[in-house]
């Protein structure tokens, strides 16, 4: 069964604080649950070439962006933080298995252990390919496809049509993950969550990531309570896991931490600190307060909670969850388990 009762207790928020500005620690151990590597003059990048208005619709004025973000820029990013792994996400390449090569020598090579997260199209006649494909990249945990639809605003709408998590071929192309190894990441708004829970129900035997925190849409009363309703339903199905990021898309580049935390509280009360993970969203977070704001607001909002606890949402879950490889003494990395 897919269901099961959460046992960690629910913890209370902040009050209403400015942003804090601390650092986290003693630099504290980290495995970014969520960060973007690519270079734009090795693999083409629609979104560097032409402004996206769909992609500036869901990340805000990306005209700051780099161009490239490579490790070296990464952790000069972080360096307040020990960070012993990231999981690379997919960035929308023109050629996404040209990106995953690419991303694929980049963590060969990398002082950082990393995990890789390809892109799928469980509708895509040629889904067979792509995942043998796959299977030859080392470090390749996961795939994801953006199937995120606003009903009221076209712009918002990363998907071709609505329908894919009821669609037969869709479902079938789905199915077909739980031969491999691979977590899933379905990346939708808030009103798909009911469509997300029935689909996640379904599939017992597969890993399900529930990306940017179920990404709320509606942020009133009335929309956090049906969306901390599905999130409750889906931290219930222990075959799924949450990523607390890119919480500049979902509360705008000049977010405050008395916006965030208690919704941030609510991803952790559904799922408990055991089964949820941060991550910085990097370089688009760097369009909004930057990393070290963000990890002081996470540090900030989970105070209340453990050393054990806090250690499995800024490292521990992450690393488990995407098989970050372990790193040798020699500096070099080697594949855990």
């Amino acid at each position: 069964m897919a269901d099961g009762k959460r046992d960690e207790g629910k913890r209370t928020g902040p009050d209403a604080t400015p942003m804090p500005h601390a650092a986290s620690p003693a630099r504290r151990a980290i495995v970014d649950a969520h960060a973007h590597l690519y270079d734009s003059r090795a693999v083409r990048y629609d979104i560097f070439e032409h402004r996206n208005p769909t992609f500036e619709a869901l990340v805000g004025d990306y005209g700051a962006l780099p161009r490239t973000q490579d490790v070296d820029d990464y952790l000069r990013a972080t360096r307040s933080h020990d960070v012993s792994g990231l999981v690379w996400h997919e960035f929308i390449a023109d050629d996404t298995l040209a990106e995953m090569a690419w991303a694929q020598r980049l963590a060969a090579s990398a002082v950082v252990p990393m995990a890789l997260v390809g892109l799928v199209d469980f509708a895509d006649p040629d889904l067979q390919r792509r995942l043998e494909a796959y299977r030859g990249v080392t470090g390749l945990s996961a795939v994801r496809q953006h199937l995120g639809w606003d009903k009221e605003t076209p712009l918002r709408r990363m998907a071709a049509r609505p329908d894919f998590m009821s669609d037969p071929n869709w479902l079938a192309g789905l199915g077909t993950l739980e031969r491999l190894d691979l977590r899933c990441g379905l990346e939708v708004f808030a009103p798909q969550l009911r469509e997300l829970l029935a689909v996640v129900r379904a599939h017992p035997e597969i890993g399900f990531t529930i990306a940017v925190m179920g990404w709320p849409t509606d942020r009133g009363a009335d929309g956090f309570s049906r969306w901390r309703s599905d999130m409750l339903a889906l931290g219930r199905c222990h075959n799924s896991r949450v990523s607390i990021s890119a919480i500049e898309c979902i509360f705008g580049l000049g977010w405050k931490v008395a916006d965030v935390a208690p919704w941030i509280l609510a991803v952790i009360e559904a799922f408990g600190p055991s089964r949820s993970m941060f991550g910085s969203h990097l370089p688009i977070a760097g369009l909004s307060h930057g990393f070290d704001q963000l990890y002081a607001a996470y540090e900030h909002i989970v105070a209340g909670f453990s050393d054990d606890e806090k250690d499995a949402m800024f490292r521990g879950t992450a690393a488990a969850w995407f098989r970050i490889p372990q790193r040798r003494p020699e500096g070099s990395v080697s594949a855990a388990g």
